[in-house]
């Protein structure tokens, strides 16, 4: 009996002075984690400078004509053949150039030093594939990092 009037005192006193749970900090913070400080007016401000310009990228490089001759040395030509059309007697030269099979008039697209070479060919004979440069343009790199696209 003596010590129920003891401790009844002692937890009516410790009542008041004690916070709900809730109020001190969230219960999925980490042990030991206090969140930051609130964000003055002065330092919102300083957050919202105006963007920075982009640099100008560089001047793109010419292609030269020792880039087309390097290119062309790049490619590789495994052969040539002729098929005849049964019925007709119609004969068609075909040409194989990097694994893949090509025919006059045939475009060759090909990418070298980041560079992507277009060529037609013009003629196949037995012993030489002639081709005609259309067109060379550079090939630009994407930008997949997500933290530098600001």
């Amino acid at each position: 009996m003596k010590t129920r009037h003891i401790l009844l005192p002692l937890l009516l006193w410790g009542l008041p002075g004690a916070r709900p749970a809730w109020a001190g900090r969230d219960p999925f913070w980490p042990i030991g984690y206090s969140p930051a400080p609130p964000v003055s007016a002065k330092a919102s401000e300083s957050l919202t400078r105006e963007p920075e310009q982009k640099p100008e990228p560089p001047p793109v490089k010419p292609i030269t004509e020792s880039d087309w001759a390097s290119a062309r040395k790049a490619l590789t030509v495994s052969g040539t053949t002729k098929t005849v059309k049964t019925g007709s007697s119609e004969t068609r030269s075909l040409v194989m150039i990097n694994r893949q099979m090509f025919a006059a008039g045939d475009t060759v697209s090909f990418v070298h030093m980041d560079v992507r070479f277009q060529w037609r060919i013009e003629s196949v004979t037995d012993k030489d594939v002639r081709l005609e440069p259309i067109q060379a343009e550079r090939i630009v790199q994407k930008n997949t990092d997500l933290k530098q696209q600001r």
